[in-house]
């Protein structure tokens, strides 16, 4: 089932005139709405029927109002559902997204009926005027025929009961209100013609940028902070802070210390591990962790990721004669011809 079916399956049970919203004629100064329903009415219903919270309910029913299954009473330009006495009304199947698609013919004899109309209660908008006379130079070549159903709708409509005729009317404004909405604006300023720069601008232009070269991209306390966390992060590493174990060569001229943490150990010490463990740049900085690493990779059959690193920082550290010999890393990773890493 689509997302239009199911939301369709839903106005329908909502329509119910036993389970459904509770539809009633409501009284608005001088007139009658009839089957009129309130915006707390359809709000509560949605969320006994599909136990939904409060918030969930109000944005169902802006969808589903949105797509032009029901529309507001009188003439808002909002779509927007809150949870209060705001009255609306269920829109005809005919207009419904399955039923009725749009059309620009459709829209001009809309517009060509209402420019007929009574002006002050019936007349178009800016945007409305445009895309009417937009439509006459479109369609030109059926405009006559367009004209005429125009009058012969408005000649049908003077039959009807006028309750009938303004049902009529809302429900076709609210389908195209919902179909050709006026054109929003696409930037939060009124657009405007762009004005070329003259030397004053430029050089208010050159000072601010100058300004910003020497204004910090980060808040001090942030700086701060982030000194603090790293100072702290490698408080135990640093020997002129804290001891060292098993003593200082620099004062007992004991070298053990550095025995123990030579760039290459068969058996690396426990402090050495746990600098590894802080980030994988120390890692890499360390000769016996990339040694450590590979042996691990191995393990997971993707050691050709750290040979590949090494091979390359060989060959940005090597000297200018060793480039050409260096630079098979390409044929070992990335020809076709690759051969297998064991």
């Amino acid at each position: 089932m689509t997302p239009i079916q199911k939301m369709e399956q839903l106005v329908c049970e909502m329509q119910n005139p036993e389970t459904g919203v509770p539809l009633r004629r409501q009284k608005m100064f001088l007139t009658t709405i009839p089957s009129a329903f309130l915006a707390y009415d359809l709000v509560e219903w949605l969320m006994e029927r599909l136990n939904i919270e409060e918030q969930e309910a109000v944005h169902l029913a802006n969808q589903l109002c949105q797509h032009g299954y029901f529309f507001p009473v009188g003439d808002t330009r909002s779509l927007a559902i809150r949870d209060d006495g705001s009255l609306y009304r269920f829109q005809a199947p005919y207009f419904w997204p399955s039923h009725h698609q749009p059309d620009n013919t459709d829209y001009a004899i809309y517009l060509l009926k209402r420019s007929r109309k009574n002006k002050q209660k019936h007349g178009l908008e800016d945007y409305e005027q445009e895309a009417l006379a937009r439509l006459k130079k479109l369609l030109c070549h059926k405009w006559d025929f367009i004209a005429l159903q125009a009058e012969e709708q408005v000649s049908l409509a003077k039959d009807k009961k006028k309750g009938d005729r303004l049902v009529l009317e809302s429900q076709e404004k609210s389908y195209w209100r919902v179909h050709r909405p006026r054109c929003l604006e696409k930037t939060p300023l009124a657009n405007r013609k762009v004005k070329k720069k003259n030397i004053n601008d430029l050089k208010r232009e050159k000072t601010l940028l100058l300004e910003s070269l020497n204004r910090p991209r980060v808040k001090t306390y942030q700086i701060v902070e982030s000194l603090l966390n790293h100072c702290q992060e490698y408080i135990e590493f640093d020997a002129f802070v804290v001891g060292v174990l098993p003593s200082n060569p620099w004062i007992t001229e004991d070298t053990t210390l550095w025995t123990l943490n030579n760039r290459e150990v068969d058996v690396p010490t426990e402090q050495r591990v746990k600098l590894w463990a802080i980030s994988l740049e120390d890692l890499l900085n360390d000769p016996t962790g990339i040694k450590e690493f590979e042996r691990y990779l191995r393990t997971e059959y993707s050691h050709e990721n750290i040979l590949f690193w090494k091979a390359v920082q060989s060959l940005r550290r090597g000297g200018k004669s060793d480039i050409e010999k260096k630079f098979m890393i390409f044929t070992m990773n990335f020809s076709p011809q690759m051969p297998l890493v064991k």
